[in-house]
């Protein structure tokens, strides 16, 4: 962590670069917390949902031995981008190429 970047407003966290970032938070996130006296409410629903899906995976996992979800190599042929596009050309005549995992060729980026 980086007290000197912070301090001159070059990153807010100190951590250089997103991936590390990410991995920073995931690692210093603390014990599992015990979620069963929380109140969600309806701008939850995203939580909600996801924590169901995910339930449903582990039990089709137990009781059917169903593979779960994101585990199929093909699940992971998808990407974000960024994009940045000439003013004259459509988002969707230019970003399909910098959103479609071509074998062998780096993910766009700006």
């Amino acid at each position: 962590m980086s007290r000197k970047a912070q301090h001159k407003g070059t990153t807010y966290s100190g951590v250089e670069g997103i991936a590390m970032q990410d991995a920073s938070l995931q690692e210093s996130m603390g014990p599992i917390v015990d979620r069963s006296k929380e109140n969600l409410v309806s701008t939850d629903n995203g939580i909600i949902m996801a924590r169901h899906r995910l339930l449903r995976a582990g039990r089709a996992l137990k009781d059917e031995g169903a593979t779960p979800p994101g585990v199929d190599p093909a699940h992971h042929r998808v990407r974000s981008a960024a994009v940045v596009l000439p003013a004259d050309k459509a988002y969707i005549d230019i970003a399909d190429e910098a959103l479609t995992v071509i074998s062998g060729k780096a993910q766009t980026s700006v």
